[in-house]
């Protein structure tokens, strides 16, 4: 595996991503916390890369982006812990 110069960095941004994500539905929906709304929250950050990926120019889902993917993994395990009970 070739390492990919900003992987870490890139990691980072979906981490935050993911954050904010999450904590944007927990505030609207008044720090609830389910699996429903874990969903909702894995959602927005899966719709957050296809809408990067079609910024960038690319197909909605882009078949060379490992990184893209790792990146997404983490957006969505943060945006999930945002919401958790």
């Amino acid at each position: 595996l070739i390492a990919h110069p900003a992987g870490l960095f890139s990691i980072l941004i979906g981490a935050g991503i993911g954050y904010v994500i999450g904590e944007s539905v927990s505030l609207a929906t008044n720090r609830k916390a389910g699996n429903v709304l874990q969903a909702i929250a894995a959602a927005g950050a899966v719709l957050a890369f296809f809408v990067r990926n079609v910024v960038a120019g690319d197909s909605i889902v882009s078949t060379h982006d490992s990184w893209g993917y790792i990146v997404t993994a983490a957006a969505i395990f943060f945006a999930i812990g945002r919401v958790k009970f």
